[in-house]
């Protein structure tokens, strides 16, 4: 339907909604000759109710009568002027929501984007309002939100005072080009992510557009101007009935007011959800709808309707919307389904929560693909082979050091003297690579176990019940996540750093039998009862060296998959935060990587050929010359004793056994 169209229904429609019910209908054929504009009128009575159709006609005729704002435009700032403690470099643009400047932190020595909201005369009651509402906004920690950093008044003006994003805007990106389905998914993840994390803290954006999302020079995205709209709004409606009716430019923002009492929320009217478009309380599922309408024009190139007169876009939003489908995309299905299910007009058919949103899109998407993909240059060629080639000489040496450190250990254990204990390199190297196989294995299994998961899982989606029930159970997850702020890195690495000290300690504590064992001076100790006291390194009785060795493993997968979230949420940043606490998670794998690996040799590797010394059961431990350094677990120490190789005294029996054996288990 054209808008004359429109007008003259509009008519018929308003004239019939006086008739009863029941004679709606037949009022209706007579009225219109025309068999199109009565097929129009009559779907529109038989669609929707009485409430809709009248609010679709107040708002219509809100358009109808919009006049151009009486209010004087703010005065510019000239650049030099200081706001605050801020100085105005360059103005950067302007908008319906207010104009917008670069500025200089004098303090901490960084650029910031100062926005004037309202212009001076306000009564304070309005600016402490609007400085109420900016100032929930910088409750918002996100990476892909810019930040709110200060609210500021200059000359009876209150200024936003945000943190200034490098790159060019969403709606720049558009103009130039259409985008990769692969980053068409990333981004709106991402954009999901940030909403949630703002509709966790109570805050809706209100005019989520193009031109409020700026792309960072690294690919990732960051929503602008949260807490603006919402101020905006509290102006509105703060300012009484005498507010004056602005204009509605196409791509620009502003809070409609029309004489009939009517008053639409701020926002962009192309991106506006239908309960904004018409007046009536909104929720986060409006940024929802919003942000549906910039993914479907990510993916087409064009927006789902027209936008040049408002009146278009009220009667598109009266009608279902289509999904981004056809030749001119390259979205799957799934894709537009997705998409399609955030522009339902009727708020139950809509996505309840930006978590929702996020676990559906995520669920489209490879692991790989989370992330913006970046194309890489010549110089980023070259550093990623420069990294692999480190990574790749790193690791043998790694696992040297590792080899070498549980070799110190076990001659530290049995206070081999230094002639009796030079080993080459080379079993350093082999004993830190058998002792890593467990470890690596158990890491390897459960990482592969997780991908085949997610694969069932994405077979089970094909099933719309097990969808819905794995969706609404991601959301919450997703949801309880964004309310603990675990989307940032910081926040996570405080977690993990938290649990892993607590399993650590809880590992000390349930094998503190087991440790004793490890740490003891075994030639020296004086203990009388030096049987019991190692009686979990014995060949027999390696149950708890097993599970002290698995319960380890599980922190040290706890650990790795913790880093690696850490890493990819570090990535999505602009500005890197949460380096200390990544560090610190590190440290952590490390210390458990070692404990768990420092007592290899002795427990798993104690083999030593059985002697007898002058009658009394010993072990050789260490060779040097023609001399053996022979251990004897069953005398008074000091147990160590160097002997010939040839005395007579020494009866060598040619069997190898571990060092630990029982005496009947050895006489056998």
């Amino acid at each position: 339907m054209g808008a004359d169209v429109w007008r003259q229904a509009k008519g018929v429609l308003a004239e019939a909604l006086m008739c009863p019910p029941g004679e709606r209908e037949a009022w209706v054929a007579e009225r219109c000759a025309d068999p199109v504009l009565r097929r129009e009128v009559q779907a529109y009575l038989h669609d929707y109710d009485e409430e809709f159709l009248e609010t679709v006609l107040t708002v219509s005729d809100t358009f109808d009568h919009l006049t151009p704002s009486d209010e004087e435009p703010a005065p510019d700032i000239d650049p030099g002027v200081r706001v605050g403690r801020y100085v105005v470099l360059e103005r950067l643009g302007a908008g319906g929501m207010g104009r917008v400047y670069l500025g200089d932190d004098t303090g901490l020595h960084r650029k910031v984007a100062l926005k004037c909201l309202i212009a001076s005369g306000s009564n304070d009651d309005l600016r402490a309002k609007i400085l109420h509402e900016a100032q929930s906004a910088a409750r918002i920690n996100h990476p892909n939100i810019a930040v709110v950093h200060d609210v500021v008044e200059h000359e009876g003006r209150p200024f936003l005072v945000m943190e200034y994003v490098e790159g060019e805007s969403l709606a720049a990106v558009l103009r130039r080009e259409r985008p990769a389905v692969e980053k068409i998914l990333s981004m709106g993840r991402q954009l999901a992510s940030a909403l949630t994390a703002a509709h966790g803290k109570g805050i809706i954006h209100r005019d989520l557009k193009p031109a409020n999302i700026q792309v960072t020079p690294d690919g990732s995205v960051k929503i602008l101007d949260f807490g603006v709209a919402q101020a905006m709004s509290v102006a509105a409606n703060e300012s009484g009935d005498h507010a004056p009716a602005v204009s509605v430019p196409q791509g620009t923002s502003a809070t409609l007011r029309s004489g009939r009492g009517v008053i639409m929320h701020p926002g962009t009217p192309a991106y506006m959800s239908p309960e904004q478009m018409f007046g009536k309380p909104i929720d986060q599922r409006s940024d929802i709808y919003s942000l549906g309408v910039v993914l479907y024009e990510m993916a087409t190139g064009h927006r789902p309707y027209s936008t040049d007169n408002p009146l278009d876009v009220v009667l598109a939003l009266s009608r279902s919307l289509l999904r981004p489908t056809g030749v001119e995309t390259d979205l799957s299905p799934e894709v537009s389904d997705v998409i399609g299910k955030m522009l339902a007009v009727k708020l139950e058919d809509r996505y309840q929560s930006a978590a929702e949103v996020e676990a559906a899109i995520t669920a489209l998407i490879s692991p790989e693909l989370v992330s913006v993909v970046v194309q890489p240059t010549g110089r980023s060629r070259a550093w990623l082979a420069l990294k692999i080639a480190t990574v790749a000489a790193a690791v043998p040496l790694a696992v040297t050091v590792l080899g070498f450190l549980t070799s110190a250990w076990f001659n530290f254990a049995l206070e081999r003297p230094s002639r009796f204990a030079t080993e080459p390199m080379m079993v350093w190297l082999e004993l830190g690579a058998r002792s890593l196989v467990a470890p690596a294995v158990v890491i390897g299994v459960v990482l592969f176990a997780i991908s085949a998961m997610k694969f069932v899982l994405r077979v089970l989606r094909l099933s719309r019940k097990v969808d819905s029930v794995l969706t609404a159970s991601r959301a919450k997850t997703l949801t309880l996540s964004s309310r603990l702020n675990f989307d940032n890195p910081a926040v996570v690495g405080q977690a993990v750093a938290a649990v892993g000290l607590l399993g650590l300690a809880a590992v000390v504590w349930r094998f503190r039998a087991f440790l004793r064992a490890i740490e003891t001076s075994l030639s020296t100790d004086p203990s009388l009862n030096l049987a019991a006291l190692l009686a979990p390194l014995r060949p027999h009785h390696l149950e708890e060296a097993g599970l002290y060795r698995v319960a380890l493993e599980f922190l040290l997968l706890f650990f790795t998959v913790s880093i690696i979230r850490m890493a990819q949420l570090r990535a999505r940043q602009t500005i890197r935060q949460g380096a200390g606490t990544l560090v610190t998670v590190v440290m952590l794998f490390v210390l458990t990587l070692l404990a768990a690996e420092l007592p290899y040799r002795l427990v798993w590797h104690n083999d030593f050929e059985r002697i007898t010394v002058a009658g009394d059961r010993c072990y050789a431990i260490g060779e040097a010359d023609d001399q053996l350094l022979a251990f004897c677990p069953e005398v008074m120490p000091p147990r160590n004793r160097v002997v010939g190789r040839d005395a007579p005294a020494v009866q060598r029996s040619g069997v190898f056994e571990s060092m630990f054996t029982y005496p009947e288990e050895a006489s056998r």
